[in-house]
């Protein structure tokens, strides 16, 4: 897998990272915002959605015969360009032809390789933006997944002698969450490697003010064991 970069396939395809798009080939197509989330529930659960439970999952303020009513609009909509949704024995499923980035996306945390372009698409937010709190869900999965995955891809980049890639993949899973001691320490680790303790010392420093702001703690004892020799010999 090298990206998730669109080709100019006729196929619908989803996006969901870095925000909602749907398009065919290098073509966007407007949708409202009903049919928007409808699209992305599906393309979240992979298998198939009651229509009782979706429209109450995209219209929970409404009545049940109010969210049916949504639910048929937002799929009358979705008839007009193509099959999107196949609707069958009362469920719902995304049509087989269409490609979803988050898929992809998915695959590439379970074996993130050693490539640049994975970088870019673990960076990236799932439907920034979105609250809703069938997306929250995903959304965590998703925050908690793509970190290993960078720190992961870090290494391989390291094992192949990829230093500035490593330092890349590295620095990403710090900004994703700037908490996230195994992140700083690989940072650390790398700073060591190419020589560079006085930078190690000021990312461990970094890490330090800033969990000591935010949560009133200390760092632990392995990211301290590989700063102590430096701090020592400063003296």
């Amino acid at each position: 897998m090298t990206g998730l970069t669109f080709t100019p396939d006729p196929r619908p395809h989803i996006q969901l990272l870095g925000g909602f798009r749907l398009g065919f080939g290098p073509t966007p197509v407007h949708v409202v915002p009903g049919a928007q989330r409808l699209l992305a529930l599906l393309a979240l659960r992979e298998s198939p959605v009651p229509r009782g439970v979706a429209a109450a999952l995209l219209w929970p303020e409404a009545t049940a015969r109010r969210a049916a009513a949504c639910l048929r609009s937002s799929l009358w909509r979705l008839g007009k360009p193509a099959p999107l949704v196949v609707a069958a024995d009362d469920v719902l499923t995304l049509g087989v032809e269409v490609d979803v980035d988050f898929h992809r996306a998915c695959a590439l945390t379970a074996d993130p390789g050693a490539s640049p372009d994975a970088v870019t698409v673990l960076k990236a937010e799932l439907l920034p933006g979105w609250a809703q709190p069938w997306v929250l869900a995903e959304q965590d999965w998703w925050h908690q997944a793509r970190l290993r995955a960078l720190e992961a891809l870090s290494e391989n980049f390291l094992a192949t002698g990829d230093r500035h890639h490593a330092h890349e993949a590295a620095l990403a899973a710090v900004q994703t969450d700037p908490l996230r001691e195994s992140a700083h320490r690989t940072l650390v680790e790398l700073h060591l490697a190419d020589g560079n303790p006085a930078q190690a010392v000021r990312q461990f420093q970094r890490y330090r003010r800033l969990l000591r702001t935010e949560l009133g703690l200390e760092p632990s004892p392995h990211i301290h064991d590989l700063i102590r020799p430096l701090l020592r010999s400063a003296r």
